[in-house]
């Protein structure tokens, strides 16, 4: 009787490209490489283990100091003023009309005194009398030195002019009246909403420390 048993056919396995074959061994390498630092990372904590502990105590302090001058810095600011002297050197132009009449001559009599001989010309017409006729003729004349003169002035003068200005300004503005003074206000709300969650859990100090100056 014949044997009607058929073999199993064998299993062929299709050969990787060599892209795929690269990119396993790379991460092969990568995962070796990962746990050797692990595994250093994990020998230091366990040989420092003291100073790490110290460490984590310390943390919330600072987180805690932190925090509460950051809460510190932005309140002042918000209450902070600029104080300065502004150097002022520069002259102010002057244009003006200035009335000149007879209640501003210094003069008590009104009069103006020639300082030197002003000649006159003008013309003349002479009437001889008896009906003789008249005659056009020119006369001229000079007005001595020393002749005082009555006035009535009425006109206006125009001033030109500049005045010099030397001071110094003080200036004393508080922030919150200016352009930052909303800015610094926003900040604030910002830190606060950052904050309130977290400060239960820190141990915040009664004052906001100042690392403004020196330390002890």
């Amino acid at each position: 009787m014949a044997d009607t048993t058929e073999s199993a056919p064998a299993l062929t396995y299709a050969p990787l490209p060599p892209l795929y074959k690269a990119m396993i061994w790379t991460s092969f390498l990568i995962n070796a490489v990962l746990i050797v630092v692990v595994g250093v990372l994990v020998g230091i904590l366990l040989l420092n283990r003291n100073q790490v502990a110290g460490l984590s105590e310390l943390g919330p302090t600072f987180a805690a100091n932190n925090v509460a001058e950051l809460q510190d810095v932005v309140v002042k600011l918000q209450d902070s003023t600029i104080i300065y002297t502004v150097p002022l050197d520069t002259s102010l132009p002057v244009e003006l009309d200035v009335p000149i009449n007879r209640d501003t001559i210094m003069t008590p009599r009104n009069v103006v005194q020639l300082t030197e001989p002003v000649p006159l010309q003008a013309p003349a017409q002479i009437t001889f009398p008896g009906g003789g006729g008249n005659l056009n003729a020119t006369v001229n004349i000079e007005l001595p030195v020393g002749l005082e003169l009555p006035v009535d002035l009425n006109m206006d003068v125009k001033l030109i002019t500049a005045i010099p200005i030397q001071l110094d300004v003080p200036v004393n503005i508080p922030l919150a009246e200016t352009e930052l003074g909303p800015q610094f206000l926003r900040l604030g709300n910002i830190v606060d909403r950052l904050v309130t969650p977290i400060a239960p859990l820190l141990p915040m100090p009664a004052t906001p420390p100042d690392s403004s100056q020196p330390n002890p």
